[in-house]
C-alpha cells in the first residue's frame, strides 16, 4: 500500500502496487500518466488491481488531462519494432510474435538451397556420380518445414477502483486490452536431391557360328536414380487471442462530475495467423547409363522428385488460426456517502 498525503504523477509514473492512499492524487506536466506495472514476483499474465482513494484528484496541472493506462508484458518494443506512442505501452502495442518455424530451409539463390543427401553432382561429387547396375541411388527426399509458433496473448487490462470526492480535470482510464500476436511463419521445405547418373553398358566379344567376332551386350545401361522429392512447406503459427479490457469501478461522492472520466475499454484484436513457408522443388532423376556404340537396348528414364506439398491439415499442424477477440471491459459507477479514511493522517 503506498500511503501519502500527495501522490504526483509526472511523465509516465510506474505503480507496482495494489493501493494508493491519498488527500490529493496530482498529475502535473504534460502527458502525465499514471501506468500500472506488474507486482514484484507476481507470475507472468496475473489480473491486476489497483485502488485509488484519493480526496482529490486534479489533472489542471497536467494541461487539463491525465491518464491511468498500465503496461504488464514489459515488452516496450514488440517484436523488435519501434514502439507506437506512448512509449510502448500496453493499450498501443501488440503482444509478441511467435516464433517463425524450425527448420527453415533456404531455398536460394543466394545462398544457395539447402538440398537434401544424398544429392549427386558430376561437377560437385564427380567420383559417386555414377552408380551400380542395376539402378542408381536416388536422391534424397527434402524434410519439411517447421511449423510457426503461436503468438502471446495479449495482456488483460487491469481492474481498477476509483474512491473520490472530487474530480478537477478530465481522468482519461486508457485499459483497452492488448493486441494478441502474430502467429509465427511456417518453415520453407528442403530441396530434394538429385538422383544418381546409371551405369554404363557393357559389351563384349563373340563368335557366329561361322567364327566371326561380333559385339554382344553383356550388360545394359543402368537406370538412373529418381528424383529426391521436395519438402513439405511447414504451416505458419495460431495467432495469440487479444487481452481483455478492464473493469473500472467508481465510488464518488455527491457533487462530482463525472462526466470528467473518460474510459476506453475496449477488447484487444486477435493476432494475425503466420504466412505458411514454401514447399521444397522436387530434384532432377539421373540420367541412364551410357550406351554409346553398344549394341545394347537403351535404358528407360527414371522418375524426377515431385515438389513439396503446401500446409496441410492433415500433416504440418493443421490450418493456422487468427486468435480470438478478447473481452470488452466494463464502467460501473456508485454513488457513496463518504470514502475510506486514515485518521490522524491528514485533515
Amino acid at each position: 500500500m503506498i500511503v501519502q498525503e500527495i501522490f504526483t504523477v509526472t511523465g509516465n509514473t510506474d505503480v507496482d502496487d495494489d493501493v494508493i492512499y491519498c488527500r490529493r492524487l496530482e498529475f502535473v506536466g504534460p502527458g502525465a500518466q499514471l501506468v500500472i506495472k506488474p507486482k514484484k514476483d507476481a507470475p507472468l499474465g496475473a489480473q491486476r488491481v489497483l485502488k485509488i482513494v484519493a480526496n482529490v484528484i486534479n489533472t489542471t496541472l497536467a494541461g487539463g488531462s491525465g491518464e491511468i493506462t498500465y503496461n504488464l508484458d514489459g515488452d516496450y518494443f514488440p517484436n523488435f519494432e519501434l514502439p507506437v506512442g506512448n512509449l510502448g505501452l500496453d493499450p498501443e502495442t501488440q503482444a509478441k510474435a511467435g516464433d517463425n518455424g524450425d527448420p527453415n530451409f533456404n531455398q536460394g539463390p543466394l545462398p544457395p538451397a539447402d538440398i537434401a543427401s544424398p544429392n549427386f553432382d558430376p561437377i560437385l561429387d564427380p567420383l559417386h556420380y555414377v552408380g551400380n547396375y542395376p539402378k542408381a541411388q536416388d536422391g534424397g527426399n527434402g524434410k519439411p518445414g517447421g511449423r510457426g509458433g503461436k503468438g502471446t496473448k495479449g495482456s488483460n487490462a487491469p481492474v481498477v477502483e476509483i474512491w473520490a470526492t472530487e474530480i478537477n480535470g478530465n481522468l482519461i482510464l486508457d485499459l483497452r486490452g492488448q493486441q494478441g500476436g502474430n502467429g509465427g511463419n511456417g518453415g520453407n521445405g528442403q530441396f530434394g536431391g538429385n538422383g544418381q547418373m546409371g551405369s554404363a553398358a557393357v559389351t563384349g566379344t563373340d563368335t557366329t557360328w561361322l567364327g566371326v567376332p561380333n559385339v554382344i551386350c553383356k550388360q545394359g545401361p543402368g537406370l538412373g536414380g529418381d528424383g529426391g522429392r521436395g519438402g513439405n512447406a511447414g504451416c505458419g503459427g495460431d495467432g495469440g487471442d487479444g487481452g481483455n479490457g478492464g473493469i473500472v469501478k467508481v465510488f464518488y461522492t455527491a457533487g462530482v462530475d463525472l462526466t470528467t472520466i473518460q474510459t476506453q475499454l475496449q477488447k484487444g484484436i486477435g493476432g494475425k495467423a503466420g504466412n505458411p513457408g514454401n514447399p521444397g522443388n522436387g530434384s532432377k532423376s539421373g540420367p541412364p547409363g551410357t550406351n554409346a556404340l553398344s549394341p545394347c537396348v537403351p535404358a528407360l528414364s527414371s522418375q524426377d522428385g515431385p515438389s513439396g506439398s503446401g500446409c496441410r491439415q492433415s500433416k504440418e499442424g493443421g490450418i493456422s488460426q487468427d486468435g480470438e477477440d478478447g473481452v470488452d471491459g466494463q464502467y460501473t459507477p456508485y454513488q457513496i456517502s463518504s470514502i475510506p479514511q486514515f485518521p490522524g493522517l491528514w485533515i
